[in-house]
């Protein structure tokens, strides 16, 4: 869950209820609000869209920046499909300026206002020709070049093969009021992506013999407050987001007060299951909380010096950190669009559900040190990163997602959050890097268009 999320928890019920949309009147009405949303969105002045939301749909406003990044990124949309259902309907849409396809959905209780209006992901894509890794390069620079003078990209883009970097690209900038660059070396936060390093650090205290994947929870939190679900979640539950363990974002979490998983345990540890252990899958923030709860306990010692000493130092992140504060260069978050008026946002600090920074060159060398077997042994590697779990496009493994691109797998995590978005994306031996200041879907875009293109041959060079 995002800031769009706990703002609409928190205004959701400001308006007063209407009319509910009819069922013989749902086609009629929610296309017409379709149509009139898409005339908005893919207006050339942005500032339409913003006086679209501010009329029309009231619980909106408290995130229209995020709508105006989500337009400026993707330059608009053009409509593939529509389905209604049950007061609401979903238009699949492919991007103006990309190949990916979304979906936007539009709830309304009534003709005069919509309630919501909700940005998801969409599997597939058009079909792209594989592309040797010259051409790769040079429709790449060539892309980002375009999308970046444009203004709708700001970030690093990184791919590799083995330990060799075949590429690099750079544009925008990390401090827009300062005019700050952007570099291969400037600092992003990563948002969920950390939870890869969570992964690890489990998996190095599973092949020490002091966890095993079907401890439960109880077994190393004693005093978890809840004790029926800390006897029913095993670790690889947690790792798998099949424990029922929930989210942490919206009240009574405050980032600026609940910042260690002691703290957060001690918020949500009485709490219900969201589903029965091990019936589902659902994406737990907290369950990687309590990952690192567990990392705490049986080290002795805070999350963020085990992953330094660990994960970080032996790979050559040396950029790499929790927090924000950095004496490397370190880029701030962005909402908004440059067409109207970007905004920064106060930094993310880091947890063990994610949130920490990085580099498009650490973040290489971790893929690197992964697959050389210097952070786990090639017989853990190949546990983590086998699927174990289905949850909609993707197969989950230990921590770790597998899906396609264009019929190529791949296996990596990506980050979400206001201002914030990242993708790592490893294809055998290349891995694809996109870190970006803006929020979702700045660098999932860049990430799709390498995959969808990138080549495994041999003779790709």
């Amino acid at each position: 869950m995002n800031r769009r999320d706990i703002l609409r928890t928190l205004c959701v019920g400001a308006l007063a209820p209407s009319a509910a949309v009819g069922s013989p009147g749902d086609e009629k009405v929610l296309g017409a609000w379709l149509n009139r949303w898409m005339a908005a969105f893919n207006d050339p002045d942005l500032r339409v869209y913003k006086a679209f939301v501010e009329r029309y749909a009231p619980t909106v406003r408290p995130y229209v920046d995020d709508d105006l990044s989500v337009r400026e990124v993707t330059g608009g949309c053009e409509l593939l499909a529509a389905e209604i259902n049950e007061g609401t309907i979903t238009a699949t849409v492919r991007d103006r300026a990309w190949d990916r396809r979304s979906r936007v959905v539009l709830s309304a209780k009534g003709a005069d206002h919509l309630e919501d209006i909700s940005f998801l992901g969409a599997p597939g894509g058009d079909a792209q020709e594989r592309l040797d890794d010259a051409t790769l390069i040079d429709r790449v620079h060539t892309k980002l070049g375009a999308e970046g003078a444009a203004g709708r990209f700001s970030g690093t883009t990184l791919i590799s093969r083995g330990e060799k970097v075949l590429l690099t690209v750079d544009h925008g900038f990390a401090d827009e009021a300062k005019v700050v660059p952007i570099t291969p070396s400037t600092r992003f936060c990563i948002g969920s992506m950390g939870k890869l390093f969570t992964t690890v650090a489990v998996m190095q205290l599973v092949e020490q013999r002091r966890l095993s994947l079907s401890d439960p929870l109880l077994k190393h939190l004693t005093d978890y407050p809840n004790r029926s679900l800390a006897e029913q979640v095993t670790i690889e539950r947690l790792l798998t987001h099949t424990g029922g363990t929930g989210d942490i974002f919206g009240p009574p979490y405050d980032p600026a007060v609940h910042r260690t998983p002691s703290d957060i345990l001690r918020l949500y540890g009485a709490r219900a299951p969201a589903f029965a252990p091990g019936s589902r899958w659902g994406y737990s923030n907290y369950g990687f909380v309590l990952l690192g709860a567990v990392i705490e306990r049986l080290e002795g010692r805070p999350y963020e010096a085990v992953i330094a000493e660990r994960i970080f130092a032996p790979a050559g992140m040396t950029k790499t950190s929790q927090g924000h504060a950095s004496p490397y260069p370190t880029a701030l978050p962005f909402t908004g669009a440059a067409a109207t008026r970007l905004r920064p946002l106060t930094p993310y600090e880091g947890l063990p559900a994610g949130g920490g920074y990085s580099t498009v060159e650490d973040l290489h060398g971790f893929a690197t040190a992964l697959r050389r077997g210097r952070l786990v042994r090639p017989e853990t590697l190949r546990d983590m990163l086998t699927p174990r779990v289905a949850a909609g496009a993707a197969r989950w493994a230990l921590g770790v997602p597998i899906r396609e691109r264009g019929g190529l797998t791949y296996w990596g995590h990506g980050g979400s959050a206001p201002g914030v978005n990242a993708d790592l994306a490893v294809y055998g031996a290349k891995a694809v890097v996109v870190l970006a200041n803006r929020g979702h879907p700045a660098a999932t875009v860049v990430a799709d268009f390498i995959g969808a293109r990138i080549s495994l041959a041999p003779d790709a060079g």
